[in-house]
């Protein structure tokens, strides 16, 4: 394609987008929000992985502890009251003496204990030797803190903030290294997503071989009327990879007048 061609193919497209490559990219106020959603997602995979680590170092000592000096006993049921509502359970209350000391502690029972309890009567506890204020219901032994839960706890978050930093550069790579061309809207259709109501509109453009290409984006605002021609920037060794301008997370540095 001549220079004249390539010049008239930018006929009616933003200024902004004419000139040498790579451009001058900044975020857009969308960008900066979803920037700092990325770093305060590894961030929050850092502090939850350190602290998620240490409750389960505190529960593995607890258990730990209950193993070797715990000790069955026997308790006093003081009340038990039934709790209605979305869950039906009984609330237990039981008193119990150890070192001279008398102990009161309450504990809910799961909707399909049924065993019989009275006010008065006994009820079988464990509790440690060293630390009896530390106490539980047979059957109700403290739980211990899943292993499982920090590495999907943390590599969930650095999803997130990966997903996050590369919608990012993909929009930074094609503003600032992309080609421009004019698109004709072919179709759309309104989609509805966890986000609400969108337009699915689809487009297509010439890019500066001359090949036809297709593309598609989703779009909240009101759509463009089907035929309409709108600005689009595409990758210059991946025509398949476009979108409209202007883009949601970035900008240009400096706008053209």
């Amino acid at each position: 394609m001549t220079s004249r061609a390539a010049a008239s193919s930018l006929v009616g497209l933003p200024p902004e987008l004419a000139g040498s490559v790579p451009r001058d990219v900044r975020l857009t106020m969308g960008g900066l929000v979803v920037a700092s959603l990325a770093v305060a997602a590894a961030v929050g995979a850092l502090v939850a992985g350190i602290v998620m680590t240490l409750a389960y170092m505190r529960a593995s000592d607890e258990r730990q502890l209950r193993e070797r000096d715990g000790v069955e006993a026997e308790a006093v049921v003081l009340q038990v009251v039934e709790r209605r509502g979305d869950g039906p359970h009984r609330v237990v209350t039981y008193q119990y003496d150890a070192d001279g000391r008398s102990y009161t502690r309450r504990t809910s029972l799961r909707n399909r204990d049924r065993r019989v309890l009275r006010t008065g009567g006994p009820i079988r506890i464990g509790l440690v030797r060293s630390q009896p204020e530390r106490s539980w219901v047979i059957g109700y032994e403290p739980d211990g803190f899943p292993v499982l839960v920090v590495p999907l706890t943390v590599f969930s978050l650095l999803i997130v903030a990966t997903a996050l930093v590369r919608s990012v550069r993909r929009q930074w790579i094609l503003l600032s290294e992309g080609r421009p061309a004019r698109a004709q809207v072919t179709a759309m259709k309104k989609v509805s997503s966890d986000k609400g109501k969108r337009y699915r509109v689809t487009y297509e453009f010439q890019t500066l071989s001359g090949a036809r290409q297709q593309s598609r984006c989703d779009i909240g605002r009101t759509p463009p009327a089907i035929g309409a021609i709108i600005p689009v920037v595409y990758h210059r060794d991946r025509p398949d990879w476009s979108a409209t301008y202007p883009l949601q997370l970035v900008r240009p540095g400096r706008l053209v007048s």
